[in-house]
């Protein structure tokens, strides 16, 4: 929702405070010069009906209907005629009211005396003009602004919204094909992967809605992954998994660094059929999260299997989501040494 301008949002005090504040600015700029404040505030009462005239007219009917619309001429000719309407009410009320109290010896000009009328439409009721077209040219920028801001804000949340979804189906095909290698090679422990299985979807299906959660829970999800991984490779895998740092009380959006940990188990270790680790170190200093996932590769890895290793859909939605949610506060260094596998992540978390 576009934001307005009014004062405490009612519009018709806004106009009010202006317009009471538009006459006392006048009063005391006019009358330092001779400390005739009571004459300066009627002077400035009997021209108010003119100051309205001009400034409603052209804001609500003179520039919508046709400076907006790019009728130039047209718009110049009218607001010459509404002020000089404006020039002759304020030469009304001068002549009728203000000579007769204030100034009563003085020599009476003819009503459409020239001179006071262009002064009139010069130096009284012309800045009213600029004013009135300066605020409403820069509301209705303003305006467009905002607009497209919430409508870059509504692309950026449906697009992050799509990515999160696609990291459901990914993340269930990839724990699923876990379950079905572990039922297959020993039923017994079928129950707990079954139970893991059950806590992971729970989150997926749950926490992981929100735009952010503790980063705690986050890093019990990926505990709850491993945990499964472990049971699937058993002793011919070597994990390590450490924390370090104030985490309590930090958030960070859901499913940012699962795939950085389960790219390291697809193409590090599920191609491997000697001993293989994986190393993941969580460090949280001065508000920066540094995420390191480490693990193992040979020579033995195809090559297409080793490109995909920064192609995979996991990572190409996580690089996106970073860029989107954190933009120049995080840094993503993915790097192919001759052993082993490196994704490093630097957060900065708020």
């Amino acid at each position: 929702m576009t934001k307005n301008f009014y004062i405490a949002g009612n519009r018709l005090l806004t106009h009010i405070l202006f317009w009471v504040g538009y006459v006392l600015l006048n009063t005391f700029v006019y009358a330092a010069y001779d400390d005739q404040y009571q004459r300066q505030l009627h002077v400035e009462l009997m021209g108010l009906s003119a100051a309205l005239l001009v400034a409603y007219i052209n804001m609500y009917v003179l520039l919508p209907r046709f400076l907006y619309v790019k009728k130039y001429i047209s718009y110049f000719i009218l607001v010459l005629v509404l002020l000089f309407l404006g020039s002759l009410i304020n030469r009304f009320f001068y002549v009728q009211f203000l000579i007769p109290r204030y100034w009563p010896n003085e020599v009476s000009a003819p009503f459409f005396f020239w001179p006071r009328l262009l002064k009139g439409m010069i130096w009284t009721l012309n800045p009213m003009i600029f004013l009135t077209t300066g605020i409403k040219m820069f509301k209705q920028w303003y305006r467009g602004e905002q607009q497209q801001q919430e409508m870059l804000h509504a692309r950026i949340s449906a697009e992050l919204n799509y990515l999160k979804a696609q990291v459901h189906p990914h993340f269930l095909f990839n724990t699923l094909n876990n379950l079905y290698s572990l039922t297959l090679l020993k039923a017994d422990i079928a129950p707990k992967v079954v139970l893991k299985l059950s806590e992971l979807l729970s989150f997926m299906l749950y926490d992981s809605q929100a735009e952010s959660i503790a980063l705690s829970k986050e890093l019990e999800h990926i505990r709850n992954y491993i945990d499964l991984e472990k049971i699937r490779y058993g002793e011919r895998l070597d994990v390590s998994f450490n924390v370090s740092g104030g985490i309590t009380g930090k958030q960070i959006a859901p499913l940012l660094l699962i795939p950085f940990v389960e790219n390291a188990f697809k193409h590090g270790v599920s191609h491997e059929t000697d001993k293989v680790w994986v190393t993941i170190d969580v460090k949280l200093k001065d508000d920066w999260l540094a995420v390191k996932v480490e693990n193992s590769r040979t020579d033995g890895i195809a090559a297409a299997d080793q490109g995909n290793h920064k192609n995979g859909i996991g990572l190409q939605n996580v690089v996106r989501r970073l860029d989107l949610l954190y933009g120049n506060l995080h840094e993503l260094t993915l790097e192919k040494e001759t052993d082993r596998y490196i994704a490093d992540l630097k957060l900065y978390l708020a």
